[in-house]
Formats: structure tokens, sequence, C-alpha cells
């Protein structure tokens, strides 16, 4: 073998190292990506279309500083890549689990946390109103082209996150705090008309409490609490979707600044 042959086949050797190091991240991604980290959908299928997006990503990978075939080299890397993929995917969805988290509360508030039901693809119990506002969550990511968006972001961090740095030193903690207290944000703003108009409820039943003591208010005021809710929840689930729809909006910026702040 010439040193030709030799270099092509350690060019060759080093492509698929790095592809293997894409494809783990891509398969973090889609771990925890909106939808496609649903437990109900086949792990074969996730494989397979983690290995399609790292061959289709591998020739936009920059140049890259050679790979060594060591454990103690490769084992951080596996580690950092599974994390950066995880980390991309739980920000894509940060707006869900905040319309989930806000439906719960709704829930709890209004007494249906009773009505908890088995759901396979979370695998646990989900509220109904938080499933509710989840389901709406999704139907907005994918009509407004969530996933394009969010393939474009991933394609951002090949760039800015080198495959072969083991480390991962924060630059900066703003925009992980900020982005922290945005999604909290969105979820109290999301429950607020509900929950402020069932504390004005029973603000009102505790002064007829002291008007008219001879009525059982505590009864009664499981029966206002659900019809109070559930005509908030029709009049807010139009602020619930502007305010998803301007969270997804923001979420490629947002994915970004915090793909930034990883930055070596």
């Amino acid at each position: 073998m010439n040193a030709l042959d030799a270099a092509a086949l350690q060019n060759m050797f080093q492509q698929v190292l790095l592809g293997g190091l894409l494809f783990v991240r891509v398969l973090g991604l889609l771990l925890m990506a909106p939808v496609l980290g649903f437990t109900g959908i086949p792990p074969i299928f996730k494989v397979s279309f983690a290995a399609m997006i790292a061959i289709a990503l591998l020739p936009t990978v920059p140049p890259q500083p050679p790979l060594e075939l060591h454990p103690f080299a490769l084992a951080p890397l596996v580690l950092k890549e599974s994390f950066v993929g995880l980390f991309i995917g739980f920000v894509a969805s940060s707006v869900l689990y905040a319309a989930r988290f806000a439906g719960g509360l709704i829930d709890v508030n209004t007494g249906f946390q009773t009505a908890l039901f088995f759901e396979p693809n979370l695998g646990g119990f989900p509220t109904l109103v938080g499933e509710f506002f989840a389901f709406a969550t999704m139907m907005l990511f994918f009509g407004l082209d969530g996933p394009r968006v969010l393939l474009t972001a991933f394609a951002e961090s090949v760039q800015l996150i080198p495959l072969t740095s083991p480390l991962l030193p924060l630059e900066s903690e703003v925009p992980l705090v900020a982005w922290v207290g945005g999604v909290t944000t969105l979820a109290f703003s999301i429950a607020a008309p509900v929950l402020a108009a069932q504390f004005l409820a029973i603000w009102a039943l505790a002064l007829l409490a002291r008007t008219a003591p001879q009525m059982n208010i505590f009864m009664l005021s499981f029966s206002v609490k659900v019809i109070v809710g559930l005509g908030m929840l029709v009049v807010g689930t139009p602020l619930m979707v502007i305010l998803v729809r301007a969270a997804l909006h923001k979420l490629t910026a947002e994915t970004l600044l915090l793909i930034r702040s990883l930055v070596p």
C-alpha cells in the first residue's frame, strides 16, 4: 500500500468516525424532539431517520482535527454529542412542555386531576387539559413549519459546535437563565385567565358564605370551579394559540442563542 492509498484510507476512517459522532448527536435530538420523541415511535424508525439525517449533514461538517481510535478519547466525545442532541431537542420541546404544564395547573385547580388516563406515548398519566394544550401546540408546530426550523437550528449547531471538541464550557449562563424564565412565564401566561377567573369565583363564594352561612358553599365550589374553568377555557384558548404561536416564532433564535452559549 503506497502513501496515497494510506492517506485515502485514513481520511475514510476519519469520515466514518465523524459520521458516527454526528449520528449520536442526531439520535439525541430525535429522542427529545416534539412528536418524534414519543415512546410510541418505533426505535428502528428513530435510528434509521437519524442515520439518514447524519448522512445528509456529513458533507456540511467543517474540517475537524484528526480523531484517535481509543476508548478514552472517543467516550467523552460520544457523551458530549449525546448531550448536545438531547439539549437541542429539549429546547425545541420546551413550548410543548410549557403548554402541558399550563394545562396541568388548570386541571389541578378545576378538579380534573382525578380524570387521569394512561398515555403510552408519554409513558405516564397526563391530564386532560394538559393533553389538549399539548396537541394544539403540536398542530401549531407542524403548521408553522416547525420541523424545518428545528433541522435548520440543528444544522447550525454542526457549524458552531465542533464534533471533535470533548468539552462544552458554558460561555454565559444568561441565555440559559433567560430561556428557563421564558418557558415558565409562557406556562403561567397560558393558565392565567382560567386561574384568575377561578380565584375571583372562589372569592365571590367566600363573600356569599359570610352573608348566607346556611348555604353549603364548600360543595357548591366544586361545581362553580368546573363551570368557570370550562367557560374560561373556551374563552382563553385563542389566547393560548397566540402565545404559543409567538413562542414558536422565536424558537429558532432562542435555540441558536443557547447553542452559541455552548460554543467553546
